[in-house]
């Protein structure tokens, strides 16, 4: 692996940094002020599956540029197969007002930053 990759991107900073530090009350009070704004009521299971997101970008962003959305996309659906997988995840994210998809709507009530290729235009896909 190359310095490169974990140097930011065109003034974008890595995930990691961004989620290194946050505590799971932390990240909690984020989502249910942000979800508050936007008048959408979080349940246990939104949470869960963000704090599942925010640990992936802990342990598999430390040393690399972790902004494509297609590779957190594909955790996620793997670890929530179990409930449905993508049809589980679209359920419970795509009733977030003004966003689309499961990972915009995670970045948007956890406050972190956006994703690069968070969507794809050729096929109308968000993640």
């Amino acid at each position: 692996m190359n310095n490169s990759e974990s140097i930011t991107h065109d003034g974008e900073i890595p995930i990691y940094d961004a989620v290194r530090h946050l505590t799971r009350d932390e990240v909690e009070k984020t989502v249910r002020k942000n979800a508050a704004t936007r008048q959408f009521d979080v349940t246990d299971e939104h949470l869960d599956v963000i704090n599942s997101l925010i640990e992936h970008y802990k342990q598999d962003c430390r040393s690399r540029d972790c902004l494509a959305a297609h590779e957190h996309m594909r955790f996620l659906e793997e670890a929530y197969e179990f409930k449905g997988g993508g049809k589980y995840l679209y359920q419970l994210f795509d009733a977030v007002p003004d966003t689309r998809g499961v990972l915009m709507p995670i970045h948007e009530l956890a406050g972190l930053p956006t994703l690069r290729l968070e969507q794809d235009k050729g096929f109308g896909t968000a993640f």
